[in-house]
């Protein structure tokens, strides 16, 4: 059981995030792996991915909470964050009512991820992002409308775009130009 000040240290990495933080956000905070390894063991965090933990007793306040395991999902020892987009920023963002089974996040281009696997349902997508390509909803890091539907566009899904493109219609939200006559 970690002691209380580090357990501290770990609610605060963890309060903004829905309970998750990044290993590599422990250690910048000055908390060696050894202890995040110790606290999994004694029940107080637990692993949700190579790389990512959840405090067990934080309560789940957002429906979107396990976003959160995909959004720092790249971030083991670099600070790259993944910016949920495609079909999960579609959902967030309340323009089409697809239910994507998988989480879609876009990591920068040098993001190299070797060996490492994502987990189950989650879809890596490769892009450098733009600071106006990122948005917040619900405090994560989402795709903006206008880059969500020309990611939706380039997937080639018509039924989804379509439906996209009329909800943003009526609700007149910015559409792309090179998506105003689909």
């Amino acid at each position: 059981m970690p002691r209380p000040h580090t357990y501290a240290r770990l609610y605060a990495l963890a309060e903004g995030q829905d309970g998750y933080f990044s290993s590599y956000q422990a250690e910048k905070a000055g908390i060696p792996r050894m202890t995040l390894l110790r606290a999994a063991v004694a029940g107080v965090l637990e692993r949700t991915s190579r790389g990512v933990y959840r405090l067990t007793h934080f309560p789940v306040i957002s429906n979107n909470a396990h976003l959160w395991e995909a959004v720092l999902w790249p971030q083991v020892r670099k600070p790259y964050l993944g910016t949920l987009s495609h079909y999960t920023a579609l959902q967030l963002h309340e323009l089409s009512d697809v239910n994507p089974e998988a989480t879609h996040i876009t990591v920068p281009m040098a993001l190299r991820s070797g060996r490492r696997t994502p987990p189950p349902l989650l879809v890596v997508h490769r892009a450098d992002l733009e600071s106006y390509d990122v948005t917040c909803v619900d405090g994560l890091p989402v795709t903006s409308i206008e880059r969500t539907l020309l990611d939706i566009a380039q997937m080639h899904d018509p039924v989804a775009l379509t439906d996209a493109l009329r909800d943003a219609r009526t609700r007149r939200l910015p559409i792309p130009r090179e998506l105003e006559r689909v």
